[in-house]
């Protein structure tokens, strides 16, 4: 009897691994370990960088080899949009000020489970910290950012009144 339970707890075990595997490939996630992800009962953890003023959490971090890599998930996209890429870049750069460790690159895994990998060069964290500063300026700017509205996300967006003022409703 021990040994027919030991037998079903092994295959009980083996399927869990091969569907995990499975449910990683289906997303992207088919190399490395994951260390957070913030789908899960103990939600991941918020990086934050008083140094760049920046705050953020990727859906995941897996580790393969020494290094950190953030994964974003867009469920919904069909193409990589550039404001994913600089999404994931700045991940990539929380990950550096919080871990000490420079990821190569970012994944972000769109619809389907289709994976990009985004590197983490130079001149993408240039990129990055540029769109940060324009940013920045055009909230302390007093006039109001120029006229372009996408309405399903600035009607929902908190910063609604910052960028259209009072009239935004």
């Amino acid at each position: 009897m021990l040994v027919l339970l030991l037998f079903v707890v092994l295959a009980v075990y083996a399927l869990l691994g091969r569907w995990s595997r499975n449910e990683r490939a289906k997303v992207g996630l088919s190399r490395g370990t994951i260390e957070t992800t913030d789908d899960s009962a103990e939600r991941a953890p918020t990086l934050r960088s008083r140094r760049y003023g920046l705050v953020g959490r990727p859906d995941q971090l897996i580790r393969v080899g020494n290094a950190l890599i953030p994964v974003e998930q867009k469920p919904k996209a069909r193409r990589l949009h550039q404001s994913h890429v600089l999404q994931v870049g700045a991940q990539c750069l929380l990950v550096q000020e919080v871990y000490g460790i420079r990821p190569p690159y970012g994944i972000v895994v769109l619809a389907g489970g289709f994976r990009h990998q985004v590197e983490f060069s130079p001149a993408l964290e240039l990129r990055l910290l540029d769109t940060m500063a324009r940013m920045r300026a055009m909230l302390d700017a007093t006039a109001p950012p120029d006229p372009f509205w996408v309405e399903g996300k600035c009607r929902g967006c908190a910063f609604r009144h910052t960028c259209w003022g009072e009239d935004a409703d």
